[in-house]
């Protein structure tokens, strides 16, 4: 492993975006995007999944040239089309009018569409909690994941975050995915060529396997049976709401020059609006954790470190990529559409 400082990361990140043609904002974005999810420890969609970005950026399944179109559908209610951009982006641009919907009405809720995968999730959860309030995130992916005993992909991973605010100190995130594991999980198996566990995935004929190859040929499984299988499906309807592609109907995130067009829904609720709300739920993750003993990773961060440990290798392969100058010049003097 290697440590690096999070602004030298995050440098990196940006250089290698640049030089795969991303605008200059878009960079910018998923690169902080980026170093948070290595910070709060979900490696899964760090560093190792910008490189799906940049891929996507080479072959066109990531538009660098369009602007997010922010829409007030209704008073809580923040519609957002990426145009086949960066999700991360599209929520930006739409973050202070979804702050203020909240501010307003007590609750409001964003939904974004026609975007590349969600990222970190928990980035949008963490987002909207900084600034006081709860938030309830979720998104769907294209299709990877089997449920109700379906031998073939019906579901995305769906992860499903939520962000309780703690006055005066760093929220509490919670991001997990709707299936037994990630996607890059059972790729990173396949490539070093390790056994993935029992009740992970299916291979190509729907049966169980261990085998990390069989199982990118197959499908996964979703956490806890049918019970994971619900929340997914429940995911994806919140994510979709407003015109994504569902799951089945989605693009490969990883091949191809066509953007999966996915979904994210974020919803937001003021607590003020409840007397000490806050301030009560605050002092109840404390007691959880200091009378019952109570360990969450989430609820033990209590800031974001400074510094990254990441693979060697990784962070070799990433210096490569921002040393790319290949677009870079272009990308630095482009403009949105």
């Amino acid at each position: 492993m290697s440590t690096i400082p999070k602004e030298e990361l995050a440098a990196l990140c940006e250089r290698a975006l640049l030089a795969a043609g991303a605008h200059p904002e878009d960079a910018k974005v998923l690169s902080s995007a980026t170093v948070e999810a290595e910070l709060v420890g979900n490696r899964a969609v760090g560093v190792g999944h910008l490189f799906d970005y940049l891929d996507g950026y080479r072959q066109g399944r990531i538009a660098s040239a369009t602007e997010p179109k922010v829409r007030r559908a209704a008073p809580a209610v923040i519609d957002v089309d990426a145009a086949s951009g960066l999700a991360q982006t599209a929520f930006q641009s739409a973050f202070r009018d979804l702050l203020a919907a909240t501010h307003e009405a007590g609750i409001a809720a964003l939904w974004i569409r026609d975007s590349y995968t969600c990222g970190e999730l928990g980035y949008y959860a963490r987002k909207v909690a900084q600034q006081g309030y709860i938030a309830v995130a979720t998104a769907n992916s294209p299709a990877l994941m089997s449920i109700g005993g379906a031998p073939k992909r019906i579901l995305g991973t769906n992860p499903l975050a939520y962000g309780i605010p703690r006055p005066g100190g760093f929220p509490m995130v919670i991001d997990q995915a709707s299936s037994s594991t990630a996607f890059v999980n059972i790729r990173r198996a396949a490539d070093a060529g390790d056994p993935i566990p029992a009740g992970w995935a299916l291979n190509a004929d729907g049966e169980q396997t261990v085998d990390g190859n069989e199982a990118l040929a197959g499908t996964l499984l979703p956490f806890g049976g049918h019970r994971g299988g619900n929340i997914a499906l429940l995911v994806e309807i919140l994510a979709t709401l407003s015109g994504a592609s569902f799951s089945l109907d989605a693009a490969p995130f990883d091949s191809g020059s066509t953007s999966p067009g996915i979904g994210v829904f974020v919803l937001c609720i003021d607590p003020a609006n409840f007397t000490g709300s806050a301030d009560r739920l605050s002092r109840q993750l404390e007691n959880l954790r200091d009378e019952h003993q109570v360990r969450l990773p989430a609820m033990e961060l209590t800031e974001l470190p400074g510094q990254v440990e990441i693979d060697a290798g990784v962070l070799r392969r990433l210096e490569q990529a921002a040393n790319t100058e290949s677009g870079a010049s272009e990308a630095l003097h482009s403009q949105r559409a």
